[in-house]
């Protein structure tokens, strides 16, 4: 499996699943394994692990099918970051695993429209101390708030594809930033995840 085809993967499968809040209830595939490991900066954090193969793949939609170990079948809007997903194969099983993403930065939006992707970029191949094959994207979009979890640190908003997606916010001033904003405000909100991807038989 070719490394374009395994980043392709990795972040469309990883923009649906991050959390593993980011689909709707129904949709919602169940990972195969979740562990824990220890990320210097974040402490311990978890990896959900799911297994899935290529069903079909449409560039002109950009829009990956994929089928989960159970059968059950789900849809997921590949990033721009992606590439060309007509590179996938049908039938081509995946295994991929999720460090879910931790907010970096928050506040009002002073620009763009809900759903809207400001910067999406790749911020390297891996970083100290995270699991060997994960590579790291961060995400800044102007989004709406749907919930604000202030005991658990997390916020809650909608993603590009419209659907609700949970991440962690650690940093000191991002969680006092969460006393400036209210549910429903127009946000924009910076992002990073962690994704890997490996080519099964």
């Amino acid at each position: 499996m070719s490394k374009l085809r395994m980043r392709v993967a990795a972040l469309s499968v990883g923009c649906a699943l991050v959390a593993g809040v980011a689909l709707p209830a129904a949709a919602q595939p169940a990972p195969s394994a979740v562990t824990t490991v220890v990320v210097p900066g974040a402490g311990t954090v978890t990896v959900l692990s799911y297994r899935a193969q290529v069903v079909s793949a449409d560039p002109a939609t950009n829009r990956v099918v994929l089928e989960g170990a159970a059968g059950k079948r789900w849809s997921v809007l590949v990033p721009p970051l992606a590439g060309n997903i007509a590179l996938l194969r049908n039938s081509e099983h995946l295994l991929i695993r999720v460090v879910p993403g931790e907010v970096t930065a928050l506040g009002k939006a002073q620009q763009g429209k809900p759903g809207e992707v400001m910067a999406e970029v790749a911020v390297n191949d891996g970083l100290p101390g995270w699991p060997e094959g994960f590579g790291i994207r961060q995400v800044t979009i102007t989004t709406m708030l749907v919930n604000i979890d202030k005991t658990n640190g997390t916020i809650s908003f909608e993603g590009a594809d419209g659907l609700v997606r949970t991440v962690k916010a650690m940093n000191p001033q991002v969680l006092a930033n969460l006393a400036q904003v209210q549910l429903g405000d127009l946000c924009q909100i910076t992002y990073v995840e962690g994704l890997a991807i490996n080519a099964t038989r």
